[in-house]
């Protein structure tokens, strides 16, 4: 009796927090609208040489690792400048992986913690807080209120009235995730057409294994997981076609079972799960190991598009206002399955591989594409 008590009163204390977030949500809407909209890019920040600049990315791992070509180029205007990443719990892995020296802080949810975390960076005296989300968020403005920096940019938005200075929500249907968030760069003289958009991550150590080749079998979303039966058929297809000698099974640790319930269905020497890890910075280095890759998980996509690595992108449908989410600078294919992944068929899946590693490797692979 005591757990369901101590439960019930979670669940009142989560809808007392979501109603004052969007309390407070309403009060900056209501605020007369007094920032700078910024639609072309000009240097309108007068910063130091030095500037201490803060980026919130509290989400989750394929957020932060789109928003890296960000970091670098305003690393590379700024080179004496000290720069902080607040993470959350959700994609503080990638804290090993960030191309530029940096803090990392996490917003972990938890009060005392996360008020000792705005203390420091209170100390710190931030001249210019960017927050990189493009969606409305309270915790963000909360964020940005509670540390006080001289400038913060955001995205317009709902809650565009917590940002002194805010660029243009460029249209989310015609243009990449990563080119809507390249629009913060212009405050600071920086053009966002004139940059690579590909993610950039730090170079790991890893040798390339001839014929290997990976399935990512985790998601961050329950509708974004590829059913065991098809992902055992597409990996022993790999093998019999010849795509590679190799298949690793790349998964979260939470999904062991449904990695080793494809290894039972395949029983395949070929067929492997690869060494799970709760460490990112691990698992990117067995994604990288690999030629190709097969995912339905868009963390996994951005580390392949960052890696160079080839990769064939399985898509649960996006509402239509949405871009998707490819891959930038590499070659990949991608399939959108309608009405749900639970209707995706294995010849679909190898069709859109074997066009793909033609794209890669043409010569090599068209003695097997003949036979």
């Amino acid at each position: 009796m005591a757990t369901v008590g101590v439960s019930k009163l979670k669940k009142i204390g989560k809808k007392i927090e979501h109603a004052a977030r969007r309390v407070f949500i309403s009060s900056l809407q209501c605020r007369s609208g007094n920032h700078v909209l910024v639609t072309k890019t000009s240097e309108v920040l007068q910063l130091p040489a030095n500037p201490t600049i803060l980026f919130l990315r509290q989400d989750r791992l394929g957020d932060a690792i789109i928003s890296t070509p960000v970091f670098t180029e305003l690393y590379n205007k700024y080179p004496a400048g000290k720069f902080i990443v607040l993470l959350g719990e959700n994609n503080k892995g990638i804290r090993d992986l960030l191309p530029i020296p940096c803090e990392v802080e996490v917003y972990r949810k938890k009060p005392l913690a996360d008020m000792m975390m705005l203390r420091r960076l209170r100390k710190k005296k931030i001249d210019v807080l960017i927050d990189l989300i493009d969606n409305p968020s309270s915790t963000s403005s909360i964020l940005t209120a509670a540390i006080s920096a001289k400038y913060s940019v955001g995205i317009e938005k709902a809650n565009a009235s917590s940002y002194a200075i805010t660029v243009p929500l460029i249209d989310r249907a015609k243009y990449h995730i990563a080119r809507r968030i390249a629009e913060l760069l212009r405050p600071f003289g920086i053009d966002p057409e004139h940059i690579s958009l590909r993610p950039q991550l730090k170079d790991l150590t890893v040798k390339k294994i001839q014929g290997k080749a990976g399935i990512v079998i985790s998601a961050g979303a329950p509708d974004r997981y590829i059913p065991v039966k098809i992902n055992a058929e597409i990996a022993e297809a790999i093998i019999e076609r010849g795509f590679a000698s190799e298949v690793a099974i790349y998964f979260h640790p939470k999904d062991r079972k449904l990695a080793e319930e494809i290894i039972n269905r395949t029983k395949n020497q070929h067929i492997t799960l690869a060494q799970p890890s709760a460490v990112f910075s691990e698992y990117a280095k067995g994604i990288v190991s690999c030629e190709f890759i097969v995912s339905p998980d868009t963390s996994a996509i951005h580390l392949c598009s960052a890696y160079g690595i080839p990769v064939m992108g399985i898509y649960a449908p996006f509402p239509p206002e949405l871009h998707y989410w490819t891959p930038i600078g590499v070659p990949y294919e991608m399939i959108v399955q309608y009405p749900d992944l639970g209707s995706l068929e294995t010849s679909n899946v190898i069709h859109h591989i074997e066009k793909l590693l033609q794209t890669v490797t043409p010569k090599v692979q068209e003695a097997v594409f003949s036979e």
